[in-house]
């Protein structure tokens, strides 16, 4: 960033803040070492052809882009939307974040125009605004900044994130509510027994929205601290098939169910059966329509144990590190909203929640405190 260390001295006795944007590589480690350095210097070359071409429009012709150490990140000094100290309050935090994802977005388009493994990596980006520096010693203030803003960048991937998973969960029981609402509106000549079958769809459509919804603010209140469970004594092989007739209009009628084994323990049953849903509608999601789901539950040692298996292709190693963030999705699509929600509200419990795979398929293994 030695760079930079002339504009920022500049911009230092003009007295002028100027906002900074930050981009940052990310999925690098996932890349085998041996490959790692050629692909570094791939994106590199992608990083600063994106950044030419949006010289002129994102970026104006005096802002000055520097590379960190290693090229895993960069930063703009916006010097043609600086402004003098006493204004800095008008520098708009939206329009940075707008400029920040348009040249993030330039950046992935680069990326994957590259060869591989750069087309795997991602780019997240944050923003900040930068005081006027210290005419002594200018980087101290912008490695501050940049840290700042590096926050920002993760806050922001997180927050996308989140997004991207409510609105992918959100779609499909919203898709189902409105055809089959302008079936029962526009075919009124419909049989009896069709349109109630169209309403029953419907109605449980919108229940299964509702629960999600319920969910998402139970997530809130657990992020907060102030989710509190209605702990009663509950038998968990009937939770769990109550969780598996819940399902009844969304699993195919050729997968075999089966429960072995029970437990009692202290448990908001409700919440708990929110989390069997979550994971039995996972499993008929990913099994063979003839196959077979199990759940086993077992009791020692003040614990009780409650593993669901599917006959599915299993979770892939992506899909098990992704358990551990919240609402990060698989390649395949295994680890979403659904199983993050499930974790959390185990956690919640004082259990905990594992993913496994073997050529068998995927098992999702529960355990809760009996008190």
């Amino acid at each position: 960033m030695d760079s930079l260390s002339a504009p920022l001295l500049a911009l230092a006795k003009a007295q002028r803040a100027v906002p900074l944007l930050y981009l940052e590589l990310t999925g690098i480690e996932r890349i085998d070492a041996r490959s790692r350095e050629r692909t570094l210097a791939e994106c590199k070359r992608a990083v600063a052809a994106a950044l030419r071409e949006a010289a002129g429009s994102v970026l104006r012709r005096r802002d000055a882009v520097a590379a960190g150490p290693g090229a895993r990140w960069f930063v703009a000094l916006l010097i043609g939307r600086s402004v003098a100290a006493s204004a800095r309050a008008s520098v708009s935090d939206a329009a940075l974040g707008l400029v920040a994802s348009r040249l993030a977005a330039a950046v992935r388009m680069r990326l994957q125009g590259a060869v591989q493994p750069a087309r795997d990596v991602g780019v997240i980006a944050g923003w900040t605004v930068l005081d006027p520096v210290s005419g002594i010693h200018p980087l101290d203030d912008l490695r501050q900044a940049v840290r700042g803003a590096a926050v920002v960048a993760r806050v922001e991937a997180q927050r996308a994130l989140v997004l991207a998973a409510v609105t992918h969960e959100l779609r499909t029981p919203l898709m189902s509510i409105i055809g089959y609402a302008e079936r029962l509106r526009d075919e009124p000549g419909r049989a009896a027994t069709a349109r109630t079958r169209d309403a029953a769809v419907v109605v449980e459509e919108a229940a299964r929205l509702h629960r999600l919804v319920e969910t998402l603010i139970d997530a809130g209140a657990w992020s907060a601290g102030r989710l509190v469970l209605d702990r009663r004594a509950g038998r968990l092989g009937q939770i769990v098939r109550s969780a598996w007739r819940a399902l009844a209009g969304r699993r195919p009628p050729g997968i075999r169910f089966g429960v072995r084994g029970d437990a009692r323990a202290l448990v908001d049953r409700e919440r708990l059966e929110q989390v069997f849903i979550n994971l039995l509608d996972n499993a008929v999601r990913h099994s063979p329509r003839t196959g077979s789901i199990r759940a086993t539950i077992e009791s020692a040692g003040g614990q009780c144990a409650v593993t669901i298996a599917d006959e599915g292709a299993g979770f892939d190693a992506r899909a098990v590190r992704a358990l551990g963030t919240e609402f990060a999705p698989s390649a395949n699509g295994r680890a979403g909203l659904g199983l993050s929600i499930a974790r959390l509200l185990v956690e919640a419990h004082g259990g905990s929640l594992r993913v496994r795979s073997s050529r068998l398929g995927a098992r999702v293994e529960i355990k809760l405190p009996v008190r």
